[in-house]
């Protein structure tokens, strides 16, 4: 699985660790957006500088510390959904666009033993917020780029285990699952010079299976790989005991109009995150959790799981539309967010990829044919190498 997996068991395991170089004893917000209030109190100085983000995860304040080698996390309220803690990194999760309008620290003083640091929020337009989280993109990324040498040089504390929950190798491989849509009684949409949908995404997944097969980076898994049914349930389980690093639907899309043609990705929509949960229930798809870690703890780790996955997910969209763009034509609106089943993992990052229309003459010769399918099959090796070179150049750089 998702190096969650080994990080979830830390981060729960570090409540109980070693002691720490610097602590941060307590995190309250209070207000109702206009304005909220954030209080972070800890035993060392801190810097007086807060960040927007905004991903698909979601719209986030982070406020970079240093010398703070602990986990924790809590609920907020006033726009602030909950907050963590992740080393040098705390992050307040916004349910609308909040600004920082001021940031004060202020050092012990009377009764008051420990510094502080205070946020004030206010809220604003959703324009204006992604206006100044594009701004900050640099500096924060510049901030929690340079941690503090003593926690970084420490051994088993938190900084060097969570750089970021990013896909990893699994026995030094990425696992890559590739899924072939349909399949046996399911035949998918049909083109009218009557290939099936389920033998062309099926052709397609081998000939990823062997393009990937090539690079030593890459375990290759097929959830199948002959004219097969498989519930849709039981594909993302499949994705999930393999450790899929990586899952890749494949289809082939329908239109009304013959002259819709090219290729489109989708990633989870908000109306599918609220399966979500429900799902992972039926189907058992838990996020482990050390033994004992409190209730009100694992939501939050669970949700902050679930928002980086999706976060991975969307990136490698990205990644991988320009690749798709070289190999053919796509879709002017080309990655999209739906609530596809095979999307609904909480812990594996998913596409699923239209590779083009069937209804389309053209789309359907150039999918069913042995040239066609191998450029776009190149295409999205490019896409997945893409994405796992720069999980590594980003692993690389926290490391030092």
């Amino acid at each position: 699985m998702l190096k969650f997996r080994l990080l979830l068991l830390v981060f729960a395991a570090i409540f109980a660790a070693a002691p720490v170089l610097a602590e941060v004893s307590d995190v309250r917000v209070v207000g109702d957006g206009a304005p909220t209030r954030i209080t972070v109190w800890t035993d060392t100085p801190q810097d007086a500088r807060a960040f927007l983000s905004e991903q698909a995860a979601g719209r986030t304040i982070v406020l970079p510390l240093k010398g703070i080698s602990t986990a924790k996390a809590g609920t907020g309220t006033g726009g602030v959904v909950n907050w963590s803690l992740m080393g040098s990194e705390l992050s307040f999760l916004l349910d609308r666009p909040l600004m920082v309008a001021r940031v004060l620290t202020l050092p012990p003083s009377g009764s008051e033993r420990e510094h502080r640091v205070i946020i004030d929020l206010e809220t604003v337009s959703a324009a204006r917020f992604a206006s100044v989280a594009k701004r900050d993109r640099l500096q924060l990324a510049k901030a929690l780029a340079t941690p503090d040498d003593k926690v970084r040089d420490r051994p088993g504390l938190l900084p060097d285990l969570f750089r970021g929950t990013s896909p990893t190798p699994r026995r030094g491989k990425y696992v890559i699952v590739v899924d072939a849509g349909h399949g046996g009684k399911d035949p998918g949409t049909q083109a009218a010079s009557g290939v099936k949908e389920k033998d062309i995404v099926l052709k397609a997944a081998l000939e990823l299976q062997r393009l990937l097969a090539a690079d030593p980076r890459y375990e290759v898994r097929l959830t199948r790989d002959t004219d097969k049914f498989i519930e849709l349930e039981d594909r993302v389980t499949l994705a999930r005991d393999w450790g899929a690093s990586l899952f890749i639907s494949l289809h082939a899309d329908a239109a009304g109009k013959t002259t819709v043609s090219g290729a489109s990705v989708y990633t989870i929509s908000a109306q599918g995150e609220t399966r979500i949960d429900r799902e992972s229930n039926k189907n058992d798809w838990r996020i482990p959790m050390e033994d004992g870690t409190p209730e009100r703890i694992s939501g939050i780790l669970e949700d902050l799981v679930k928002r980086e996955t999706k976060t991975h997910s969307a990136d490698f969209a990205e990644f991988l539309l320009p690749e798709l763009r070289e190999a053919g034509p796509v879709l002017r609106d080309t990655h999209k967010n739906a609530g596809f089943y095979v999307l609904l993992a909480p812990d594996v990052p998913a596409v699923l990829l239209e590779l083009g229309f069937l209804t389309n003459a053209e789309d359907a010769r150039r999918l069913d044919s042995t040239s066609g399918r191998k450029k776009s099959m190149q295409a999205v090796k490019r896409g997945i190498d893409r994405f796992f070179d720069r999980q590594e150049r980003l692993m690389a750089d926290t490391s030092g």
